[in-house]
């Protein structure tokens, strides 16, 4: 969790505020491996909603990496779900996701 006033994103849980598309730049900016980290202590919805937004290749893939996984220390479980703050937060910068209110939506090509 990110305690940094200057990030627009605090919190793992601020991703249940995301629509489909900014859930898909999101999933697909950040690497397998850290989705699959972040994802064993997230909370379920956020998670269901996320692996939602992926090919079934990949999806398959997060799975595969969340059952080796599962033994990750709560340190690097924390470190990736940091990690995705980050690139959300870069995301916003870039501009594909915009925030209105309390939610957020991707911006379509």
């Amino acid at each position: 969790m990110s305690n940094d006033p200057d990030k627009v994103i605090q919190k793992f849980g601020d991703f249940t505020y995301f629509d489909n598309v900014a859930l898909w730049y999101l999933c697909n900016e950040t690497p397998p491996q850290t989705l699959a980290l972040a994802f064993l202590n997230a909370e379920e919805k956020v998670c269901g909603s996320m692996l939602g937004v992926l090919d079934a290749k990949r999806r398959e893939y997060v799975h595969q990496l969340m059952a080796q996984q599962q033994g990750s220390s709560e340190e690097s479980r924390q470190a990736a779900a940091d990690g995705m703050l980050i690139i959300a937060d870069g995301l916003i910068t870039r501009n594909l996701i915009r925030k209105e209110g309390k939610y957020f939506f991707g911006t379509k090509k």
